[in-house]
């Protein structure tokens, strides 16, 4: 059956940050494996979806994320939604801002400039 979100009470915030800080780094190393060859395409399409399964499934409105970090995390996940393979493959640009995003993801970065996502 389908529920509104509107209908629903307030998702609590620790689970939406729980949510984010579960899927961040698998997002993160999925991309730069896809870069780098280890991961393929398809496998990075995949986690991108189940993400996405996930956070419906907490019937969370849209809106601002609570954090730059939540923030670089669904910015990158609408990337990835939005890219096929040879844009993500083929453009250096695209692919430097993946890295610097995924790299501050996994905590070896700094929060990148110009890199605002919204809850989907």
């Amino acid at each position: 059956m389908l529920k509104l979100v509107s209908s629903q009470p307030d998702v609590p915030t620790e689970r939406i940050a729980r949510h984010v800080a579960d899927h961040a780094p698998a997002l993160a190393l999925s991309m730069l494996g896809t870069l780098e060859g280890s991961t393929s395409y398809d496998s990075l399409k995949k986690t991108c979806t189940e993400h996405l399964h996930d956070w419906w499934q907490l019937s969370v409105p849209s809106g601002t994320p609570a954090s730059g970090y939540e923030s670089v995390y669904w910015y990158l996940l609408h990337l990835m939604e939005s890219l096929e393979e040879h844009q993500l493959l083929g453009n250096c640009f695209i692919q430097f801002r993946v890295t610097a995003g995924a790299k501050f993801l996994l905590g070896i970065g700094e929060q990148p400039e110009k890199m605002q996502g919204i809850r989907p």
